[in-house]
């Protein structure tokens, strides 16, 4: 570096030297910069869930971990199944295809008991259904106790997490608390939060949500190029600017955060994910649209398991990649 600078003192008039000089500078100072950061979190390509054929095909399915057995659910809502997967990522079982209710499937998560529940939608109308283990419905979830403020509440995404059920009407962009038998416990209108009225609320609509494991509450709000995190204390903090260049958003969807603090953004329209710290510092992003293994198509949905493996859903029926992330 020292040998540049004396030859660009030697054979550059002095405004041009400075200029010259101080972009040098600031490149090598933004590289080194950006390489370090890139360093904290490394994601590394591992496979894409599978059967015996193959990769199983799926577009923007839904992804549930359990961490106590160590599977995945994954709920594809255009073929009305969903598939569960060992923690190496071969898929074990499927229910869903035989129940011809005419309702879609949205998610499916694990009760601590083992119990399966499965958030349908028919029309307007929205169900949880109780199955056992091998997705045979037993009974419906009531939703019971709910406040005055969520009367006209009907969910449309759901995640269980330490014997909650946390509930989204994506629609009225409201989110309810559970216990695991469905009463309630507590409430969040995220379009007052927001300052969204209420005729817009349909239109505006959350791009992905998810619960960590100290109880805070992430969602994305892809008209607003947007990120939040919910605290439990009820501490409302966003993050997130439009733009192309890395670490910002264009069309955001799916949001996870590990338990070190990272959190994790899936950007549609960008085709990659974008890794920030706890303090929604820019740390990394990878994927980029293409049809190579760690190339990804409009991803969307995000999970995480126990053992650092962050699973996403795409577009073009390329159906969900699974990374291992590496901490430096």
């Amino acid at each position: 570096m020292n040998l540049i600078l004396d030859k660009i003192k030697h054979f550059l008039p002095t405004a041009l030297r400075m200029t010259v000089v101080s972009f040098l500078l600031s490149a090598i100072w933004l590289g080194g910069g950006a390489a370090a950061a890139q360093a904290e979190v490394q994601p590394s390509f591992l496979y894409r869930l599978s059967n015996f054929s193959g990769p199983v095909p799926s577009s923007w399915a839904t992804i549930s971990v359990d961490e106590v057995r160590d599977e995945i659910y994954v709920t594809d809502g255009q073929s009305g199944i969903v598939r569960i997967y060992n923690d190496r990522g071969m898929q074990v079982y499927q229910f869903g295809d035989d129940w011809n209710s005419g309702s879609l499937l949205l998610d499916a998560a694990v009760r601590d008991d083992g119990d399966i529940l499965v958030l349908t939608r028919k029309f307007s109308a929205s169900a949880i259904l109780v199955c056992n283990f091998r997705g045979e419905r037993v009974a419906d979830l009531a939703l019971q106790g709910f406040s005055p403020d969520f009367a006209d509440f009907s969910p449309t995404d759901m995640v269980y997490r330490s014997g909650r059920l946390y509930l989204l009407d994506n629609n009225l962009l409201k989110l309810a608390v559970t216990d695991s038998n469905g009463h309630f416990l507590t409430g969040y209108d995220l379009g007052a939060m927001l300052e969204i009225e209420a005729d817009k609320r349909a239109a505006t609509q959350v791009g992905g949500f998810s619960v960590d494991h100290a109880g805070s509450i992430y969602f994305t709000v892809p008209v607003f190029f947007s990120a939040y995190r919910l605290a439990p204390d009820g501490n409302l903090a966003g993050f997130g600017r439009p733009g192309s260049a890395p670490g910002r958003f264009n069309n955001v969807g799916g949001i996870v955060a590990d338990d070190r603090g990272y959190i994790y953004v899936a950007d549609r329209l960008k085709s990659v994910v974008i890794i920030f710290d706890k303090d929604f510092k820019f740390v990394n992003e990878f994927g980029y649209r293409g049809r190579r293994p760690d190339n990804l198509i409009g991803p969307n949905e995000l999970d995480l398991d126990d053992d650092d493996r962050l699973y996403v859903s795409q577009l073009a029926s390329l159906g969900v990649s699974v990374f291992k992330i590496i901490y430096q």
